[in-house]
């Protein structure tokens, strides 16, 4: 094709036909000013298709994650919640004048108030799609906003998580003078050592410690259901955003 063009212009130049020879020129260059802008126009959908195909996937594992931690916020919820609701049995058992008449209900109410579960959420995919620069593939100002600020808000979070897992450790010794935490807690995880002791269900009742220990016990589980429940809006708000992203 080179030779074609390169034969036509000697042959005009030779013909001492100048103007034709400037039309040709003219015709020439529009011809490779036509051609780059194609290619040019054909990278740019490459570009764009890659871009697409980048952000999708981010945007997949992304769903995924906030998916698992959706999940695992479900169920700290639900076992706070546990918490929650032994407090008001508790009370009602310290004012029955500490007579236990359903064993199993008693100790139902005090593993019930002994949970320590906390949330620890799956960055790895945001900690990728941030480091790498693919979130901004993103549209979305707003999904770009809650993904960058998840992290300091579950961070949040952690300051009540720690004083329940703090306070729960460090009040063992009430439980220990009225019966052994291996049988409270034997039929939960198998394989926990049980000997059978009578409990002091009454005792314990009586002790004006318990019945602080369980009023802490819900202070600090509500204030981290308050936290778990802004988390849980986020994780909600974002999987939202995320389902429009990958809709367009």
């Amino acid at each position: 094709m080179i030779k074609f063009f390169r034969k036509i212009r000697k042959q005009l130049i030779s013909e001492n036909k100048f103007s034709k020879y400037l039309i040709y020129a003219i015709g020439e260059i529009l011809l490779v000013v036509i051609g780059i802008l194609i290619a040019i126009q054909l990278n740019e959908s490459r570009n764009n298709s890659f871009k697409h195909k980048q952000k999708e996937n981010i945007l997949k594992t992304l769903q995924l994650e906030f998916q698992s931690n959706l999940s695992q916020l479900d169920t700290v919820l639900y076992y706070n919640q546990k918490i929650i609701n032994a407090y008001p049995k508790v009370i009602e058992q310290i004012k029955s004048q500490h007579i236990v008449t359903d064993e199993k209900k008693v100790r139902e109410m005090i593993t019930d108030l002994a949970y320590t579960w906390s949330f620890n959420s799956s960055n790895g995919s945001l900690r990728s799609g941030i480091s790498s620069g693919e979130i901004h593939l993103i549209n979305s100002n707003r999904l770009i906003e809650l993904l960058f600020s998840w992290e300091d808000v579950v961070k949040d979070s952690y300051e009540e998580a720690n004083q329940l897992r703090t306070h729960q450790y460090g009040a063992m010794h009430i439980y220990q003078d009225y019966f052994r935490i291996g049988d409270l807690w034997a039929g939960i995880f198998s394989g926990l050592d049980s000997r059978n002791y009578t409990p002091d269900f009454q005792g314990l009742f009586k002790d004006i410690s318990f019945a602080d220990y369980a009023s802490i016990r819900f202070i600090y589980s509500t204030d981290y259901v308050t936290e778990l429940n802004v988390l849980k809006s986020q994780n909600l708000e974002i999987m939202e955003l995320i389902d429009q992203e990958l809709s367009k």
